[in-house]
């Protein structure tokens, strides 16, 4: 099974959408339905497949309160690790 698009809503509301662009990269888009004085309210990566874990996680770790709100514990991290890793490896 290839799984190409994905969109998920964080505890804060933030929207993010990771979509499989081709076999070299992927897009992971955060949406704000409103931001703080030094959050942008619309942020996207384009990553390559290839990209180094701890890369991947520094985008993770971003996604990641950008979509809670705050700084989430290591498992909140790694579930959205997880979930950037599976358009990764596709």
């Amino acid at each position: 099974m290839l799984i190409r698009k994905s969109s998920l809503v964080g505890k804060k509301a933030g929207e993010i959408h990771i979509e499989r662009v081709d076999f070299r990269h992927f897009v992971v888009e955060s949406i704000l339905p409103y931001t703080e004085e030094d959050q942008e309210g619309h942020k996207t990566w384009d990553l390559p497949t290839n990209i180094c874990d701890d890369e991947l996680m520094e985008v993770a770790i971003e996604v990641q309160y950008r979509s809670d709100g705050y700084r989430g514990s290591e498992r909140e991290i790694e579930g959205w690790f997880n979930e950037l890793q599976r358009f990764q490896n596709h």
